[in-house]
């Protein structure tokens, strides 16, 4: 946030806490709308030995806004748990549940999440706003060739397509663009399913289901059924096991549409990942048609960005960027973060015969990301490149979120 934002959070902050426990009410209210108003997509309030320390996750990077007293911290977490309906009287256990939001007038969803820690329960409010999970696939800022490669991918009947990255780089929002991509390119009625831990949006014309590990529903045992009910395109919220991996590429082999999530560091370490679950190679080759690996990073403000002059900027890119780049400054108008809003970087794996051989013998992953780039992948790495060059993030966010 700006300074003077953070001051006159401050200030008003200090004045609701001259009123005590009395004022703990207006005082959860206004940070939840000082969150709204500033973008936030989480509030984090962490008790320290002496203060909590109150933070807002603004453009996916954690902001220290304000700090309160540590003798007002249980009455803060308790109005919390008023609010999102869970056990007051409960400190000693993690507890989740959701703030209806409409009091504040937004129509987004709260999520309150509490944890113990040694200096009192820590809380997370996450700011979920639905308007971000109805973007189209155009809208999400890839590069046209990754686009229009991916939409080539959507429209076939069968194979596997793969998404990865780390948490919070934007998986869910494009697989739910796929979905809408899907069902506005398709030309009759699809059986469209979906199994996801847990559901974040609703998506008209698609069957969707939030898995429940306590009952017995995991990712798998829904699957089997869902398998039986003849679906032709299937979304699995992430595959974490090697029966959930084995589904999913026997359903891409026997005419189905498959998209998931899986945790790797890059597109080919997808396939490292899945070899060493012990999915044989022919398996991989034969399902498995394109993986996406993203990465979101922040906008520059278009008010007060400026161009790159010293050399440090350049550390590491200078002969990549040719000496074209622009930096963060900070404005009022981006909070003085230098930065508004995110895109993604991504690179797209699309198997290739020379590829399908490589992972036949069990190449490594450097091995395969060399044959990727010589067959035409553009890397993480390079797209981030071109968008530097393009003024649309800088060097230094750049190796924020990459490592090179």
């Amino acid at each position: 946030m700006g300074q003077s934002e953070i001051t006159d959070l401050q200030s008003r902050l200090k004045e609701l806490e001259g009123q005590g426990t009395s004022g703990i009410s207006g005082l959860v209210d206004f940070l939840i709308k000082g969150a709204l108003e500033a973008g936030a997509s989480d509030i984090h309030l962490r008790p320290g030995p002496s203060v909590t320390d109150v933070r807002f996750r603004l453009d996916g990077v954690l902001q220290q806004v304000a700090e309160t007293a540590l003798v007002l911290h249980p009455n803060i977490i308790a109005r919390l748990k008023v609010l999102s309906s869970l056990l007051t009287y409960r400190t000693d256990i993690p507890q989740e549940g959701r703030i209806d939001a409409t009091k504040y007038g937004g129509s987004v969803d709260l999520r309150v999440s509490t944890f113990p820690t040694i200096h009192g329960e820590r809380a997370v409010v996450r700011i979920f706003d639905p308007r971000m999970e109805e973007l189209s696939l155009k809208e999400l800022g890839f590069s046209e060739e990754v686009k229009n490669t991916l939409e080539g991918h959507l429209r076939r009947p069968q194979g596997v397509i793969l998404l990865t990255g780390p948490a919070g780089s934007g998986k869910t929002t494009t697989i739910y663009a796929t979905l809408r991509f899907i069902i506005q390119s398709s030309r009759a009625p699809k059986n469209i399913v979906s199994v996801e831990d847990p559901v974040e949006c609703v998506v008209e014309g698609v069957s969707q289901t939030q898995i429940n590990p306590a009952a017995g529903l995991t990712f798998a045992r829904a699957l089997r059924s869902l398998m039986r009910q003849d679906p032709e395109a299937i979304v699995i919220g992430e595959i974490r096991d090697v029966e959930t991996a084995e589904i999913a590429i026997d359903a891409g082999l026997t005419g189905h549409l498959v998209i998931s999530t899986i945790h790797a560091g890059t597109a080919c370490g997808v396939f490292t990942r899945l070899l060493d679950m012990g999915i044989e190679p022919y398996l991989l080759t034969s399902a498995v048609s394109a993986v996406l690996a993203q990465r979101l990073v922040r906008i520059l403000c278009p008010k007060c960005k400026c161009p790159a002059e010293s050399n440090e900027h350049f550390e590491g890119l200078k002969e990549a960027l040719s000496g074209r780049a622009f930096v963060a400054r900070g404005c009022p108008s981006c909070l003085d973060t230098g930065y508004k809003g995110r895109t993604p970087i991504a690179e797209l794996f699309q198997m290739r015969e020379t590829l399908r051989q490589a992972i036949l013998s069990k190449s490594d992953t450097e091995e395969l990301a060399k044959i990727a780039k010589d067959e035409g992948m553009k890397t993480l790495l390079a797209d981030a490149i071109q968008k530097i060059k393009a003024g649309i993030t800088s060097p230094q966010e750049l190796r924020r979120v990459l490592v090179f």
